[in-house]
């Protein structure tokens, strides 16, 4: 008997579910069931992806806050996931929990504790017409690589490159659709770095990737592991970083813990 977990990926909490969603959900539930019926020990969760920048963005333009608007997804995907017989170990949940508050500060001490963060000022884009600092997905513009227009800050759906939002030509603020200014702010990296000789040993054994994807991250490996920025300006919907005033946790951050 084998003991697995198995996390599907969290659908965000900016909208219904859709037909995508229930392509993977249903057919994860099947590999459980699967599992079980073979007699191994399964354990499956699963809940609404509820903090960032685009629920943010979905709530203004609902007149909404964002808390309510993610509890609203967050039950209509549970209904939805019911209607259609998926099923998850306690119910399908949400990232926007006290436990997962605990969880994600449990984490991060224990990475300032071992000496894995810094601080670093970086050069973001920000609103002129109310200064707030902009998360990636607050803008949008021309992908730098294919010069796909209308791209988000972080990422082209057209490509699939990714870049930072200060690479975009011709930006513009999703909330204002002004033309942001670059300003400097600090936030808060892991040091990835420090983990990679552990990384890599976990993904050189057998049966942990698929070839082609063991090859995929060598790539990222061969590079060098570049700190991860963590913490986001506010205001911004997600948990607000302990000892560091109007600072957030990114919702990478939170949501996969």
């Amino acid at each position: 008997m084998a003991k697995v977990l198995v996390t599907p990926a969290l659908p965000y909490a900016n909208g219904s579910i859709h037909i995508g969603h229930l392509v993977e959900h249903v057919q994860v539930n099947v590999f459980v069931r699967a599992l079980r019926m073979a007699g191994d020990d399964v354990l499956c969760v699963c809940g609404a992806d509820c903090h960032g920048a685009p629920i943010e963005i979905a709530a203004l333009k609902a007149g909404q806050k964002p808390e309510e608007l993610a509890l609203e997804n967050q039950q209509s995907h549970a209904r939805t996931f019911e209607r259609y017989l998926i099923e998850v170990d306690g119910g399908y949940g949400s990232t926007h929990t006290e436990e997962n508050r605990r969880h994600a500060e449990r984490v991060y001490a224990a990475l300032k504790q071992g000496g894995h963060l810094r601080k670093g000022e970086v050069a973001q884009l920000q609103d002129p017409t109310d200064g707030r600092f902009l998360a990636d997905r607050f803008v949008k513009g021309t992908c730098p690589k294919c010069n796909a227009a209308n791209q988000y800050g972080d990422s082209c759906e057209a490509c699939g490159s990714t870049y930072h939002a200060t690479e975009l030509i011709d930006p513009k603020s999703a909330i204002t659709g002004a033309t942001p200014v670059l300003a400097k702010s600090e936030h808060i990296f892991v040091k990835l770095g420090d983990f990679a000789d552990q990384l890599k040993a976990f993904l050189a054994k057998d049966g942990v990737l698929h070839a082609s994807q063991r090859h995929f991250l060598d790539a990222w490996f061969a590079e060098g592991l570049k700190d991860w920025d963590v913490s986001r300006d506010g205001p911004y919907f997600g948990f607000p970083i302990p000892g560091e005033p109007n600072k957030f946790f990114y919702v990478w951050l939170d949501a996969p813990i």
